[in-house]
Order: C-alpha cells, then structure tokens, then sequence
C-alpha cells in the first residue's frame, strides 16, 4: 500500500527546473572559486604574484625586525586635545 500525497511530492519535487538550475550554479560557484584560489596558490608559490603591501608601507612605517615584546599601549588623551 502507498501512501497518496500532493501532486509534486517526492523525489519528482526535488528535482525541478527551478531546483535543478540553482544546484547547477551553486556547483559553478563553488567549483570556479575552489580553481581560482589554487591558481592564486600556484602563483604565489612559483613567485609570480605581486607582494600584497605596497613600498609606500616600508616608508610610512620603516622595518623593524620582529620583537617577541609586546607592543605597549597608545594611550589618546581625548581632554589634551589642542
């Protein structure tokens, strides 16, 4: 004995034009975003991408070697202000 449901019901609902459509784009999306960040991967590790920090930083901000000190707090005294 089956038991009778709405018209659409089922696996024939899931599988939809509709449904079918954005499943396929989700797939597009996932799968074109996994390919673009392993090219971007290949790239950085053959040396071929550009640094992220601009030239500019290192002069703004000159390059200290690394400290295993903490930074110690900027205090802004708001009342000083003139």
């Amino acid at each position: 004995m089956t038991a009778a449901g709405p018209p659409g019901s089922g696996v024939s609902g899931l599988l939809r034009p509709h449904t079918l459509a954005w499943g396929a784009l989700w797939f597009a999306v996932v799968v074109l975003f996994t390919a673009g960040v392993g090219v971007i991967q290949a790239a950085g590790a053959a040396g071929q991408m550009p640094p992220l920090t601009s030239g500019v930083e290192a002069v703004v901000r000159p390059v200290d070697p690394p400290s295993s000190a903490p930074e110690p707090p900027r205090v802004i005294d708001v009342n000083q202000a003139g």
